[in-house]
């Protein structure tokens, strides 16, 4: 069956021309990442995690400002853009992202640059910059991007939009378990007051803030598995 399934999304993926977009939105923790990723392999097309991009504007902060009072001010940040180049590259299927020319795609992951991430996607200037690219890509291919404004404003006029939704325990959970996975030390209770910050700030940022667009399709993760919301996404794709 899951074959079939599979070759099913395959055929449709082949119909749909270069610039057909599946816009994944969705707060912290949600599984937007693993998903879109998925859905992306699942339909042969490339995938774009936006985030990964703004992880690494705070990495070359945080490496290249350490010991100032505040590393994601607006003018530090403005003032590093244009000593910024960030690539995505493809091996095997998979994404990598450079920065400077280095393959930073396991330094991005640690929750201090998560956090820098969420401070640097609120500025305007770096947002600019790095839609641009997003959309550049999008229209030269058929593509599944996540973030946090991807159906409102990176790509509106994406055939496909989803909402990701889960509580925010739920969420912190998956992230403490993900870091535990990954040799950090997890306090729980820091992590579930981190993604409660990150919520707000996401929400209620001046410029492009987290919302669920009229017309995206909300989907709780809570208590599905990770293949389940891969599956209904697909089967959404599919029908256009």
């Amino acid at each position: 069956m899951e074959n079939n399934s599979h070759e099913a999304a395959e055929n449709a993926a082949k119909k749909m021309q270069n610039g057909f977009a599946i816009a994944i939105d969705g707060p912290v923790g949600v599984g937007k990442s693993t998903t879109a990723r998925l859905v992306a392999q699942k339909l042969n097309f490339v995938y774009i995690d936006t985030g990964a991009m703004y992880r690494a504007v705070a990495l070359f902060q945080i490496e290249n400002h350490a010991g100032r009072a505040n590393i994601f001010d607006e003018i530090s940040l403005e003032s590093s853009l244009e000593k910024i180049q960030i690539k995505i590259k493809f091996f095997d299927g998979a994404q990598k992202i450079f920065l400077n020319e280095r393959d930073v795609s396991d330094l991005i992951r640690t929750q201090e640059v998560a956090e820098g991430a969420s401070v640097v996607a609120a500025n305007a200037k770096v947002r600019q910059k790095l839609i641009a690219q997003q959309r550049e890509i999008a229209a030269a291919n058929n593509v599944v991007m996540d973030g946090r404004d991807i159906a409102s404003n990176v790509l509106p006029r994406a055939q496909v939009k989803i909402f990701l939704d889960a509580d925010v325990e739920i969420r912190a959970a998956r992230r403490a378990k993900e870091l535990a996975e990954k040799n950090f030390c997890v306090d729980f209770e820091k992590i579930l007051e981190e993604t409660k910050i990150r919520d707000e700030r996401d929400k209620n940022r001046e410029h492009n803030p987290l919302i669920q667009t009229p017309d995206a399709i909300l989907i709780d993760t809570g208590l599905l598995s990770v293949g389940e919301v891969v599956e209904k996404i697909v089967r959404i794709a599919m029908l256009f």
